[in-house]
């Protein structure tokens, strides 16, 4: 009865520190390497959270959050962003395109675990996980 995350990075050893990590905590991860493979997975597949790198190739963070915006299915998924360059126009922009958190490189792993432990706490089990609970 794992959570379902995508991680969207496009440098391999991050992306598999946040897999390793975050499949410790009992998710089930799967990963993109970019924005464009990432939208792809998301509008095919349920995720209970996304962690987006900003600067990607094909398809950048910030215009991967703007395309969510523009698609009812994947509006209401939470999306936590990491980036290098954390500045004030990158954190309202990210904020204004609906993530829920942005959070810097080099990032603190147990500050970001919180937050997904915070999310996760929120998100119900999936319809057909909840059919497996005894009654």
């Amino acid at each position: 009865m794992s959570k379902k995350m995508l991680i969207i990075e496009d440098d391999v050893v991050s992306r598999e520190l946040l897999r390793l990590v975050f499949e410790y905590d009992g998710f089930h991860c799967i990963e993109a390497d970019n924005g464009a493979v990432g939208l792809a997975m998301l509008e095919s597949q349920n995720f209970d959270v996304v962690i987006l790198d900003n600067a990607m190739p094909v398809i950048t963070g910030t215009d991967f959050l703007a395309h969510l915006q523009n698609n009812p299915i994947t509006t209401d998924v939470p999306i936590i962003m990491v980036t290098g360059m954390l500045n004030p126009q990158i954190r309202e922009k990210a904020t204004k395109l609906g993530a829920y958190a942005i959070v810097g490189k080099p990032y603190d792993l147990g500050e970001l675990r919180a937050l997904v432990n915070q999310l996760s706490a929120r998100i119900p089990l999936h319809p057909q996980e909840s059919s497996l609970l005894p009654k």
